[in-house]
């Protein structure tokens, strides 16, 4: 019986089950985000991970395919590929980094400027939608909490 058990031993299986609930919702609602975006950008020929690819371009004009890579969190095998895509597109012109003209740099077309603003409008929606009816408190209050659990899985 659960009161038989020290305090420390009975809270310890329900913060066990509450953080396995918490690490398959975010995993859930993360794969549902995705999916959910994945389609809706299908018709211009754009995937989630392309889209964020295009975005780190944006927020990083200039970035070597090794730092692209690492801001996407992909391999630079499958950065360069998204690169190859994206030039091929027409979303993003090469050029050569100004002090190592080894390093190839990217950065957005106009082409490519509008396909994000329309992807950043589409993942605008889906964030409004998943979050519909929870208030700017809770928002920040998860927001808290998340920190504080990546501030203690760097230290």
């Amino acid at each position: 019986m659960d009161s038989e058990k020290p305090p420390s031993l009975v809270n310890q299986g329900t913060r066990e089950v509450e953080t396995a609930r918490v690490r398959t919702l975010m995993r859930r609602l993360l794969v549902a985000l995705k999916a959910r975006l994945d389609d809706e950008l299908r018709a211009k020929q754009l995937t989630s991970s392309q889209w964020r690819f295009l975005h780190e371009v944006k927020e990083r004009p200039g970035s070597s395919g090794a730092q692209l890579a690492r801001a996407c969190y992909v391999t630079p095998q499958s950065a360069q590929a998204m690169m190859a895509y994206a030039v091929e597109r027409g979303w993003v012109t090469r050029g050569t980094h100004a002090e190592n003209h080894r390093l190839v740099t990217a950065r957005l077309t106009l082409e490519g400027e509008r396909l994000l603003e329309y992807a950043n409008g589409v993942l605008a929606r889906l964030e409004a939608e998943a979050w519909a009816g929870v208030s700017l408190a809770d928002l920040r209050e998860m927001n808290r909490v998340m920190e504080c659990g990546l501030k203690n899985l760097d230290a």
